[in-house]
């Protein structure tokens, strides 16, 4: 009997510095941060679980951050996901324009498939997407920030 996929339980990112990818995505993205923990095949990276309040799969973003690892910057291609786009709701997109932009973070809003999305660079390069989504309910509670 085949199984159906039904949606992603997490999506995960190399990143640099660990401070920065935590300041980001809890006090610029208002994530949560989940569950700190080790990489499970290099025990001396940390591996960062970010999501919702209650920590919902669908919700969560992970990250490894290899800064002083010898793992080389990643170069975008064929291949490879260049962009990871997060679903707010379409009357939020003031809010997360100004909340980046307080934090230094500079927004660009874009449009695909017809819908209005923020794009914004995190610290370590990556390209992120906030996607406007009528019928969107899922309202953050916005964190502070969290020091190592």
């Amino acid at each position: 009997m085949p199984h159906r996929i039904l949606g992603l339980h997490h999506v995960t990112a190399t990143v640099d510095r660990a401070q920065p990818d935590l300041d980001f995505c809890v006090d610029a993205l208002g994530l949560r941060l989940v569950k700190k923990t080790v990489n499970f095949d290099n025990h001396h990276v940390y591996h960062f679980y970010y999501g919702d309040e209650m920590g919902r799969p669908g919700t969560i973003w992970t990250t490894f951050p290899y800064h002083g690892r010898g793992v080389g910057v990643g170069t975008k291609g064929a291949g490879q996901i260049t962009t990871t786009s997060f679903s707010i709701p379409d009357e939020a997109l003031e809010f997360w324009t100004e909340r980046l932009q307080a934090r230094g973070f500079p927004v660009e809003r874009v449009e695909h498939f017809g819908d209005p999305r923020l794009r914004v660079t995190d610290p370590s390069g990556l390209l992120i997407e906030l996607v406007a989504t009528r019928g969107d309910r899922l309202l953050l509670t916005v964190s502070g920030p969290f020091t190592m």
